[in-house]
């Protein structure tokens, strides 16, 4: 894989990459932690207003493609519900944690990805975009980012399956903590001053992921 972060310079670039992330998908992320406020994905069962949340996010974010749909909120649901028991095992864990991932972690992630994989689409497996979208729900963007088409163009290399999801995090993670290192800072304090507060994986998304369609959308709301 190429460096993933090499046109990120300063601080200030940074900025203006989490500034730039689409105006849209910050209302998402806003809706989202609101909804779920209380709900850290580790027991069940979830309850029914996340459950729609859900649904309602990942469809926004053609989780299953454009022509292929979620699963009813029934199945939906249980599908939370499974991934919870996975989710208590990848515990507190965050993008900075693949650098050096444990077994224990990277067979959590396993199980997390086979849970996701089978049960978000209607009529087929859910892709690596699906499902990393997902993780990135459920874990309030701790591990991220989410594999869509502009994050993988970042890429030299695909991410096609967990392995490779696994890979890409430790590669992003590997790469985050030579900038924060260098420029003494970290990506949430960049977030922060950015006026979009997130966890790690959910900020590289914002750095990594679609862009406004011009400067003028450009909010910190």
């Amino acid at each position: 894989m190429k460096e993933t972060l090499r046109v990120l310079t300063t601080p200030d670039q940074v900025l203006e990459q989490i500034k730039g992330f689409r105006r849209a998908y910050v209302y998402h992320w806003r809706d989202w932690l609101s909804v779920s406020e209380g709900c850290d994905f580790q027991a069940a069962p979830i309850c029914t207003e996340v459950v729609a949340e859900f649904k309602e996010i990942m469809s926004k974010w053609w989780a299953c493609g454009r022509y292929q749909s979620l699963r009813c909120d029934a199945e939906l649901r249980s599908t939370l519900n499974a991934a919870t028991e996975p989710l208590r095992r990848v515990g507190s864990a965050d993008l900075r944690s693949f650098q050096t991932p444990s077994d224990a972690l990277i067979g959590a992630i396993n199980d997390l990805w086979r849970i996701f994989e089978e049960g978000l689409c209607l009529k087929h497996r859910a892709s690596e975009v699906g499902v990393s979208k997902a993780i990135l729900l459920v874990t309030k963007g701790r591990i991220g980012p989410a594999f869509d088409s502009k994050v993988q163009s970042h890429l030299d290399g695909f991410v096609v399956g967990c392995t490779t999801y696994v890979k890409a995090l430790g590669k992003i993670a590997c790469e985050l903590a030579y900038f924060e290192t260098r420029e003494r800072t970290t990506l949430e304090s960049l977030a922060e001053q950015a006026g979009r507060p997130a966890a790690v994986g959910r900020a590289i998304d914002m750095v990594l992921g679609p862009r406004n369609a011009n400067r003028r959308e450009i909010s910190t709301r």
